[in-house]
């Protein structure tokens, strides 16, 4: 990835009405919206991405128990439990790492390799019955994650209207427990209904993969 040293522009140059600390966060943050292209970046890059991220952590306890089955004398119930665990883990290691890369790296050209990785990791995850591969691909999706969440969390606080920030971090939130909860619902009554585990992570997978290819 090209990067650029700190304090450097990384992407499109900010409107004219936003504040000083605004216009200095958009040379290294991204996007300087206009009201309806703001609204349209929250609902869609803030929103809709982080709940299709975060149906993986509900859809992964929901089918635990099919993995074991379909691969039967695979797996220890210790070593489903780390696998259920490793997105956390890599959400945990890499989000310092991702801070400071939002700082000197093109962050369109850093998210939309996030997204291409996450859709790619989550159709392997669910399309390869490898212990080892599995477990790489969940560190990857949560090292995807942790990406997400920190470029979200500063863009909000950056761009939301004045004093509605509280809010608006709020709802990031709403949409993270809203993707969790799906993605329990969508894999739990899918493996109830007879379908393969990977149905569900082959939906989950679509859905960023179209916003990528966008």
């Amino acid at each position: 990835l090209p990067c650029a040293a700190p304090g450097s522009p990384s992407a499109a140059e900010p409107r004219a009405e936003l504040s000083p600390r605004a216009s200095s966060a958009a040379s290294q943050l991204g996007l300087a919206p206009s009201d309806g292209a703001r609204l349209l970046v929250f609902a869609l890059l803030v929103q809709a991405v982080q709940a299709f991220m975060s149906y993986d952590g509900g859809a992964t306890p929901a089918i635990l128990d099919t993995i074991q089955e379909q691969m039967p004398g695979t797996w220890s119930a210790s070593e489903l439990g780390l696998l259920g665990s490793m997105d956390k883990i890599g959400m945990t290691v890499t989000s310092v790492l991702w801070g400071r890369l939002l700082q000197l790296c093109s962050t369109k050209k850093l998210l939309g390799v996030g997204l291409f990785v996450n859709a790619l990791g989550t159709a392997i995850f669910g399309g390869f019955r490898s212990k080892p591969l599995m477990y790489a691909v969940k560190f990857a999706m949560g090292a995807t994650q942790a990406l997400q969440g920190v470029w979200a969390t500063v863009w909000t606080a950056t761009f939301a209207p004045p004093g509605s920030q509280a809010m608006w971090l709020g709802m990031t939130a709403l949409s993270a427990g809203a993707g969790n909860g799906i993605g329990t619902s969508v894999a739990g009554f899918g493996t109830a209904s007879g379908l393969p585990y990977a149905f569900a992570y082959y939906l989950e997978a679509a859905a960023p993969g179209l916003l990528w290819v966008y």
